[in-house]
This record gives C-alpha cells, sequence and structure tokens, in this order.
C-alpha cells in the first residue's frame, strides 16, 4: 500500500481519471515511493521484519586497551570497613537492524555458538533503540534472531506526500501527452517534464535519509 492514494492524487490535479488512466496512477505511485524508498535506505510506512544476524568471530566487544568498571562497596573482614569491590565490565553488543527506526521489538532470541536457542526479556536481556538492540551478553559467533516493526510512518509525515504527488503529477502529465499525440499520429508541440524526483525535493529528504557510516 502506498502512502498517496489515487483519490489523493484526483484531488491534487483536480481531474478525473478512465480506467486506465486510474490503473497508470497506481503503478506510478507505487514506483514513486519505491524510488523515494531506495533514496532513503528505508521503508516509508511501518511493516514487520524478522532478521537473522551472526556475531562476527572476531567480536571482542571493546578494544583491549580500554574497559568500565563497576565499583561495589563491601565489608573488609579484618577491621569491618567500607571497601570498594570492582568488577570489569563488557559494553553491550549493539545490532543494527535494516529498517530503522525501529517502532517496536516482538521477538529476540540468542543462540550461543554451543548452546540452545533463547528467548530473551526486554529491559532485562536487551534495550531496544532507535536503530536496533543492545544485548549485555552476545559473543562471537552467536546467533541473534529479531522480529520488530520499523518504517518512518510516512503517511503522517505531509512533506514527504507532497513530493510523491508533485513527480506524480509531472508523470501523469508526461503520460497524458504522449497517449493523445500517438491517437492524434502526430507529435505535439509540449515540452516533456522532467520525471522523478527533481534535486531540490531531494535535497529536502535529506533530513530523513539513512546515513550509512563505513
Amino acid at each position: 500500500m502506498t502512502i498517496v492514494s489515487v483519490a489523493e492524487l484526483k484531488t491534487y490535479m483536480d481531474i478525473s481519471l478512465t480506467n486506465r488512466q486510474l490503473d497508470a496512477a497506481e503503478l506510478i505511485l507505487a514506483g514513486l515511493q519505491s524510488e523515494m524508498e531506495m533514496y532513503l535506505r528505508r521503508p516509508l510506512e511501518p511493516a514487520t521484519y524478522t532478521e537473522v544476524h551472526r556475531i562476527e568471530s572476531t567480536h571482542t566487544g571493546i578494544p583491549m586497551s580500554s574497559f568500565f568498571v563497576n565499583s561495589n562497596p563491601t565489608g573488609n573482614s579484618f577491621n569491618n570497613s567500607q571497601v570498594e569491590s570492582s568488577t570489569y565490565l563488557q559494553p553491550p553488543t549493539t545490532i543494527y537492524l535494516k529498517n530503522t527506526p525501529v517502532i517496536s521489538v516482538s521477538l529476540v532470541k540468542h543462540q550461543p555458538l554451543l548452546g540452545t536457542e533463547t528467548t530473551l526479556v526486554v529491559d532485562q536481556d536487551y534495550v531496544v533503540r532507535s536503530f536496533g538492540i543492545d544485548i549485555p551478553f552476545a559473543y562471537a559467533d552467536d546467533k541473534v534472531t529479531v522480529t520488530y516493526q520499523g518504517g518512518l510512518g510516512g503517511a503522517s509525515i505531509p512533506g514527504l506526500k507532497l513530493l510523491i504527488l508533485r513527480a506524480a503529477t509531472r508523470e501523469m502529465q508526461n503520460m497524458h501527452d504522449d497517449v493523445v499525440g500517438v491517437k492524434d499520429l502526430e507529435t505535439r508541440n509540449v515540452a516533456p517534464l522532467q520525471t522523478g524526483f527533481l534535486e531540490t525535493e531531494l535535497m529536502m529528504l535529506k533530513r530523513y535519509r539513512k546515513n550509512r557510516i563505513s
């Protein structure tokens, strides 16, 4: 389902469409939404996904030159005074999910390399982030399976819908001019409009684009 309906396109353009033109409009809207999603590198509408991640075999969790320390006061058996007992902690492993932002996580299963698969508990065994999840105890070659809902919720963002409507209007106008020209068996003195999204429109989309860090 596209975030812009054919009815909204008809209202925006203030036109009526034949049955074939309605079919063409659906193709155009679906294609433009797909093109926008490829540019943004994320889905426009929330959907449920399941991803399987394997922790890298070289994973150490933290550079060997760095560590965290957890200090807890404990009783001293000699003079009953309070001293600190230090424990070295490894930071959580981050699983980066593909279809962000993450709206909710419904199921996480963790399988150690030499163990059985276990269902984890949210806020106890893992923490949900907008980009993925953090798991405190995941080590090299462990398998983590995550079922979650992710997506932009583009139907609730008027700016995204407007950009698709503008691009769809240009596509529809070009389609109409081409069809009329073919039916009349002569070319029409009409300059074709640019198809797809304009450079200025893509600049407006940059705030929603998923950036890749290499």
